[in-house]
């Protein structure tokens, strides 16, 4: 018959293995099989062979021999045994395994308990609203109907693009603060005022009336456009949308409608309900835009 095993040894094999009902039997949270408990030698020589890494072997085997050479030293100890609860004992299978964490065995001079380092408590990610950290809220709006066709060119000192067109959409994005309504604005506010100033830039041909590379007239009906080359152009004007920007840009355009925006809802109303910046994208083509972000102040 093997060695009986000591207090602390039991402590140990109740980390690293199931103990069935019967005390006779324990079992290896490992590979499940019945090993005596009586038998020490041959409940390490299994673990040996069943752990599957060196840093296993010391973490299982290392405990129960530290305990035998403190009590060859020391003498006769006391020791505090770890038991399983008789509750759990009549209650669970005896090939019901239970998965126990790693913990370092600590020998104390005349009495030694093994030691199990408690998990530190986790804490919660979850904040409430209007706790002390900065909060931004931000509505974005980009609808199929939130766009316009245009013609244009572009010309600066010494460089003229030729006439062409896009069909440019637009997205508007506001920052701002959440009013007792619950909104920082309304999307149906800013859905309406942008179908607004989509329509009087569809269909149209953009002449940036502050440019410092054209020259531009009316005649009554008419206006008319001369570039640096000497080319000249005539349109109708119901047919010109008249900016007062110098180039017509997808950044320029961002300015413009942006400013509008602002115009429409007014700047003594954004400040009201806390908004801090609006943002304006226009998009030339797929997967290319241009964005101007302005900062509402007082």
């Amino acid at each position: 018959m093997g060695k009986e095993l000591t207090l602390e040894q039991k402590a140990v094999v109740k980390m690293y293995v199931t103990r069935g009902a019967n005390e006779g039997v324990v079992t290896c949270c490992y590979c499940d099989k019945e090993i005596s408990s009586r038998n020490v030698d041959r409940w390490a020589s299994h673990l040996r062979g069943c752990a599957k890494t060196p840093e296993d072997i010391k973490a299982q085997i290392r405990p129960a021999r530290v305990s035998e050479a403190t009590q060859a030293t020391n003498g006769s100890s006391t020791s505090v045994p770890v038991a399983p609860e008789p509750t759990k004992l009549k209650t669970q299978a005896a090939s019901a395994a239970v998965l126990a964490t790693p913990s370092v065995a600590v020998p104390a001079a005349p009495t030694s308990v093994a030691m199990v380092a408690p998990s530190p408590p986790l804490s919660s990610p979850v904040q409430s609203l209007g706790s002390s950290f900065n909060e931004v809220f931000k509505v974005h709006v980009s609808k199929d109907y939130m766009k316009f066709n245009a013609a244009h060119f572009i010309a600066y000192k010494g460089f003229r693009e030729k006439l062409h067109g896009h069909n440019y959409r637009l997205a508007v994005t506001i920052t701002g603060q959440v009013g007792k309504d619950g909104y920082v604005v309304d999307f149906g506010e800013i859905k309406k005022i942008s179908r607004v100033i989509c329509n009087e830039l569809n269909e149209s041909f953009l002449v940036p009336m502050n440019s410092d590379a054209l020259k531009i007239s009316f005649d009554g009906t008419n206006v008319h456009i001369v570039t640096e080359d000497m080319a000249q152009f005539s349109f109708p004007k119901s047919d010109c949308s008249l900016l007062p920007i110098v180039h017509s840009s997808a950044e320029e355009l961002a300015i413009y409608i942006s400013n509008q925006l602002v115009d429409a809802f007014t700047l003594v109303a954004l400040l009201d309900r806390g908004v801090s910046k609006i943002e304006v994208s226009i998009s030339e083509a797929t997967q290319q835009f241009a964005s101007y972000e302005r900062t509402i102040l007082a």
